[in-house]
């Protein structure tokens, strides 16, 4: 699997792991929990996604690759039973205190 991030209007908003870069759109474009819960989330004060913006996913970089790994192995340490590879890792803060999450 790689690590690949979900952008809106260019800027780098989570990184989540996929097989390819079909799999990884695909995931962004059905995944209606993720969609909702970035229409209700803020980040600066106004909300990530306003419905209607395209959220594309491209391969992270070698940084983005380094920020989701790191916060893996933290979430994995705080719930062994976390399946590592369905981890979500904001990259921006987020009006939710959590910077990581497990989104099926």
């Amino acid at each position: 699997m790689k690590t690949y991030v979900a952008e809106i209007d260019g800027r780098a908003i989570f990184a989540f792991r996929a097989f390819s870069d079909v799999s990884a759109q695909a995931w962004l474009d059905v995944h209606a929990v993720m969609r909702h819960r970035l229409e209700q989330l803020e980040s600066g004060g106004r909300r990530i996604w306003n419905g209607h913006a395209n959220i594309v996913a491209r391969e992270a970089s070698a940084e983005e690759d380094t920020i989701w790994n790191r916060l893996r192995d933290e979430a994995v340490e705080e719930d062994a039973n976390a399946f590592p590879d369905s981890i979500t890792v904001w990259l921006i803060p987020t009006s939710d205190e959590r910077r990581t999450g497990k989104d099926a």
